[in-house]
């Protein structure tokens, strides 16, 4: 089979050292299931990955955390489903899904749902997953609940958007830029438009009449924390998916008088199975159409052909675009 392959940690983003080989098609074990793979979306960790900076890497590996596909050998009753998947042990600790086909654990396939096609089904795990365990186990979203999402424009942030409005909570949608919120959403959201209004801190508070946010889903990081710990509503939680600097403070007369929680989030440590039970927790909304996949453009479809020139538009932040291998393409 055709696989991508890294076999050493890539140097700089400008030397991505990956290939496209000519591999044995892997053989199961029991309690696995072999996957022909029809889409596997292209996560920033998946690109990260290959410059050495995630957690458990092995090499060399296939990359690819994402993939939607049938199931074509494994249990007799699995046999010929068409499944979704994502975990943070595929492509990391053990291979991935930008190849043909790929090895994952019969206890972590899940039919995906049936009104979304392979490319969508395979571009939704990771970022998903990752809102989902903030809004939901995490931050317990409900109706009635003001939700700051800051960086409303990435993935993790629109998929925040589309759980907390499905929910019943308003939200205010923080972008770098823009006045208006392009995503799918089921309730309302408020666009502050960082260039028009500097002042986050402000714009949340006269947004919520002084009240705060009963929730800060934080995809940027340590650059809004100070403002997210002061912008919360008694009992605020905030939700950390990531940083770009480790050391932060918070002063904690105000973080215990106002009953703050923070609650982080990675799901790097969620395997296939442990990641198949949160799709099928959420597979329902997709069916109703509360939850809307992300548009998957043609032209943002690569083949395993082309797959290094995907991972650097992914890497370089080239397109807000979802970007998605087909094997079979």
């Amino acid at each position: 089979m055709k696989a991508i392959r890294v076999t050493e940690k890539s140097e700089s983003s400008d030397d991505l050292k990956l290939e496209l080989a000519e591999v044995e098609t892997p053989k199961i074990k029991d309690g696995e299931c072999l996957v022909e793979i029809h889409a596997s979306g292209i996560n920033p960790s998946d690109v990260k990955a290959l410059l050495g900076k995630m957690p458990n890497l092995t090499w060399p590996r296939t990359p690819g955390r994402d993939y939607a596909g049938v199931v074509v050998e494994g249990p007799s009753e699995l046999i010929g489903k068409e499944v979704w998947g994502t975990g943070g042990d595929l492509g990391m600790g053990r291979n991935g899904a930008h190849a043909e086909f790929n090895v994952v654990d019969a206890a972590g396939i899940r039919e995906k749902p049936k009104n979304l096609s392979m490319a969508e089904a395979g571009s939704i795990g990771v970022s998903w997953t990752c809102a989902w365990l903030g809004m939901v186990p995490g931050a317990h979203v409900a109706s009635g609940e003001t939700v700051a999402v800051l960086g409303a424009n990435g993935k993790v942030g629109e998929s925040a958007i589309q759980i907390a409005t499905a929910a019943g909570a308003s939200v205010i949608a923080v972008e770098r830029s823009r006045d208006e919120y392009y995503g799918h959403a089921t309730g309302p959201v408020d666009v502050v438009n960082l260039e028009k209004e500097p002042d986050l801190q402000k714009a949340i508070m006269d947004r919520t009449a002084g009240k705060g946010a009963d929730i800060i889903m934080n995809t940027v990081g340590s650059p809004y924390f100070d403002v997210a710990c002061n912008s919360m509503a008694k009992q605020g939680r905030q939700i950390i998916v990531t940083t770009i600097v480790e050391d932060n403070t918070i002063n904690l007369r105000t973080f215990y008088r106002g009953n703050y929680r923070m609650i982080g989030v990675s799901n790097m440590d969620h395997d296939n199975i442990l990641s198949g039970e949160l799709l099928e927790d959420m597979k329902s909304g997709f069916e109703s159409g509360a939850y809307k996949p992300y548009p998957i453009k043609d032209e943002n479809v690569y083949s395993l052909e082309n797959a290094g020139e995907a991972y650097k538009i992914v890497l370089k932040g080239l397109s807000r675009d979802r970007i998605v291998i087909n094997p079979k393409a």
